[in-house]
């Protein structure tokens, strides 16, 4: 009786509670506001009918040198002003620059560690030369470079030209690097145009080197100039295979984006001496790469490296090809074509049971785990259920943050949380040796209750140490979960259809107000 009384009770103040709500004002961001106004949001969580975002169209040439450990590139980019804005300036972001003495970072590094950056040869805007060094017009603080003085009005575009060279870190190699003289993984590479939105304007936030990215979509026609017998895996589709492959490889790569079975593209005695998989004009080929919205662009180059592949129906008119590309000596790769296929299925078919939204996707055996569009760059792991944890995490990356354009750098846990959740039951699936439901439940009460759990809508670059691992992953999974408990599977699955149905390809955030 005590306790029919006391749920009466509680059941009666929620209902009293949740009418003063109602009754009151929330509090909204005023930016949030603005956009209401402007009708590029809406209250209810929707893109408003005024809903804009900027593009561009990256057209680059760039040349791996593995002597000197150097990328060499150049690029002609045209921006797209949609917005209803003039833009008196454009924001770049010179990411290797992190790697700089000077520039900021979340963690400690070594001497060696340090690089010199990137090196801004020459840059042209509107036929516009910049001398980066004196122009007064150019500011260069840690990742970003600002460059004033434009008059970009609405509906009209800037040509920019400009080339560049770094060294590619080899002590250091967080999320990309050298890692070893005949291995590259080469990521956040490009002078890159920042995100100029509705919410914050230009994205001025710097890369200090935990809170990951924020990227508009944009259009590549990549080309990569590599030595022989170098092979070359990236975002996009290749459009000169038959150019750079010879008949057999090429005859082998064909037949697996029609397979459904995973099939050895290139095999170790295809490097036999003086055969090559792969063709050369005086010494070097080049690799074309295009792909269209998407919002980056990386990729991995390597020597006699082995080359799976297969295909998976998403859906009744499209395949994706699903390959990797891994040293010999990596002996879990030989199952990681199959993981990622196995993901790529799931995800198509079961929850967020929204058809894969690339043409492929290649696991490279680089270093770490990291995801860029298209690709994950992937270390070898000794157990089998580590390899399988990485692959499935990174893969289902694709839909949160790229194919949704998430804010990273304040949003951490709009796609990593959601990334670690949907892992969960994959990776259940296919290795049973770890329940890691459970185990995201248990990191998260190792944070729980702590003084520096802040509220999820503090900013992601601001989380540091392992409280950003509870912030960005574990927290906000255990959420989902209780949400997908809540609602059921069937609800769940059909908010979370609408939720990528609204916002795919733009750029959501996570506050609404239904009762303005």
């Amino acid at each position: 009786m005590f306790i029919i009384v006391r749920m009466k009770s509680l059941l009666l103040f929620l209902i009293i509670a949740d009418s003063f709500l109602i009754s009151q004002p929330l509090y909204i961001p005023l930016e949030y506001l603005a956009a209401y106004e402007e009708g590029t949001r809406s209250p209810d969580g929707k893109p408003g009918p005024n809903y804009w975002q900027n593009k561009a169209d990256y057209k680059i040439t760039a040349e791996l040198d593995p002597l000197s450990g150097k990328l060499y590139g150049s690029a002609v980019i045209i921006y797209y002003n949609n917005s209803p804005d003039v833009l008196d300036r454009i924001v770049f972001r010179l990411y290797q620059n992190f790697f700089k003495s000077s520039t900021p970072k979340d963690f400690p590094f070594r001497n060696e560690e340090f690089t010199e950056g990137i090196e801004i040869n020459s840059l042209v805007i509107n036929n516009i030369y910049y001398n980066i060094s004196s122009d007064t017009s150019v500011e260069i603080t840690g990742t970003n470079m600002v460059v004033k003085g434009l008059n970009i009005k609405p509906g009209k575009q800037a040509v920019i030209n400009v080339s560049w060279n770094f060294e590619i870190p080899s002590e250091r190699k967080i999320r990309m690097g050298r890692y070893d003289s005949t291995t590259f993984f080469i990521a956040y590479w490009y002078p890159q145009i920042a995100v100029y939105d509705d919410i914050d304007g230009w994205d001025i936030i710097e890369y200090t080197g935990q809170a990951e990215f924020y990227n508009d979509f944009n259009d590549y026609d990549v080309r990569i100039k590599v030595p022989e017998g170098y092979g070359v895996w990236a975002t996009g589709n290749l459009m000169n295979a038959p150019e750079v492959m010879n008949d057999a490889i090429y005859k082998r790569y064909v037949e697996a984006q029609q397979s459904d079975e995973v099939l050895n593209i290139i095999k170790k005695e295809d490097y036999d001496f003086p055969k090559s998989p792969f063709r050369s004009t005086g010494g070097y080929q080049t690799w074309r790469f295009i792909a269209s919205y998407v919002p980056d662009f990386s990729f991995g180059a390597a020597k006699y490296y082995l080359w799976d592949g297969t295909s998976v129906q998403v859906d009744k008119n499209r395949r994706v090809f699903v390959n990797s590309a891994y040293n010999p000596a990596s002996l879990d790769f030989y199952e990681v074509c199959a993981v990622a296929a196995k993901t790529v299925k799931l995800l198509s078919h079961e929850l967020p049971g929204v058809p894969f939204p690339y043409p492929k996707i290649t696991v490279f055996n680089g270093g770490g785990g990291m995801e860029t569009p298209m690709m994950v760059n992937q270390s070898s792991n000794y157990e089998r259920i580590w390899m399988v944890y990485v692959t499935v995490h990174e893969v289902v990356h694709t839909y949160f943050p790229f194919y949704m354009g998430i804010n990273e750098r304040k949003y951490a846990w709009m796609d990593e949380g959601m990334t670690q959740m949907l892992s969960e039951y994959i990776q259940y699936e296919i290795d049973k040796s770890i329940d890691f439901r459970a185990r995201n439940v248990m990191r998260y009460l190792n944070y729980s209750g702590q003084f520096d759990e802040v509220p999820m809508m503090f900013s992601s670059n601001v989380r540091m140490g392992e409280m950003y691992g509870n912030h960005a992953y574990f927290r906000p999974c255990v959420a989902y979960n209780i949400m997908r408990e809540f609602l059921g599977e069937d609800q769940f699955k059909k908010a979370l259809q609408e939720y990528i149905k609204r916002w795919n390809g733009k750029h959501p955030t996570p506050v609404s107000y239904t009762h303005l």
